[in-house]
């Protein structure tokens, strides 16, 4: 259960989730190479997720809802998601981004993106952020050498700069936001909402 001061912002975010119509160009339309896939390229549906790992709405989705979807739709090889790393500017968010696209360039941005959810209060409270960024590289079996080295030259960069692009592009101005067959989707919702816009993408009064 997470606590302290992430836990309100994230609850209220929660509860307004919202279900907007998108724009009207396709989800996938300039976002080659902006982001990190998970799931079955043969997937038959993509959700394109952008979102700040500094962001306690974010946070919330991925320990209360992400699990679920990822076991039933992702696993499965019915969704393919697209995770696509951003700063809002939310405070250390630009930190922990470099650390996921520095997890990423060996292999493993996903186990990176998992830790930076789940121990938020930890690592936006730490006082020596970049020991404690380091610390979860080893953990995951990464190249301390070359995690620092990537930190130091950031070398995620242009990812993120492209990433930051897109989020403009697309009017990406709260997080978490999803993409769903033309469909905006904002805020923390709850295993039951996202399943069922997963379930039928193509009712604009899906929960």
């Amino acid at each position: 259960m997470r606590r302290g001061r992430h836990a309100g912002p994230a609850a209220a975010a929660a509860a307004a989730a919202i279900l907007v119509v998108a724009p009207a160009r396709a989800q996938d339309e300039g976002l080659d190479g902006v982001g990190h896939l998970l799931g079955s390229e043969e997937a038959t549906l993509t959700v394109v997720e952008f979102g700040d790992f500094a962001c306690s709405a974010c946070a919330l989705f991925h320990e209360a809802t992400w699990p679920t979807i990822r076991r039933e739709f992702v696993e499965t090889g019915r969704v393919l998601w697209r995770h696509v790393p951003f700063v809002l500017g939310f405070d250390r968010g630009k930190e922990a981004t470099r650390a996921a696209e520095c997890a990423a360039d060996q292999g493993a941005y996903w186990e990176m993106h998992d830790v930076l959810f789940a121990r938020q209060d930890e690592w936006t409270e730490s006082e020596e952020l970049d020991d404690t960024l380091f610390g979860y590289a080893t953990e995951i079996g990464l190249d301390g050498g070359r995690f620092e080295e990537c930190i130091d030259e950031d070398y995620g960069e242009e990812r993120t700069k492209r990433a930051n692009e897109a989020a403009k592009d697309l009017k990406v101005r709260a997080t978490p936001t999803f993409f769903i067959e033309g469909f905006r989707v904002q805020g923390a919702l709850s295993v039951e909402a996202f399943r069922a816009l997963l379930e039928d993408p193509s009712a604009p009064g899906s929960p």
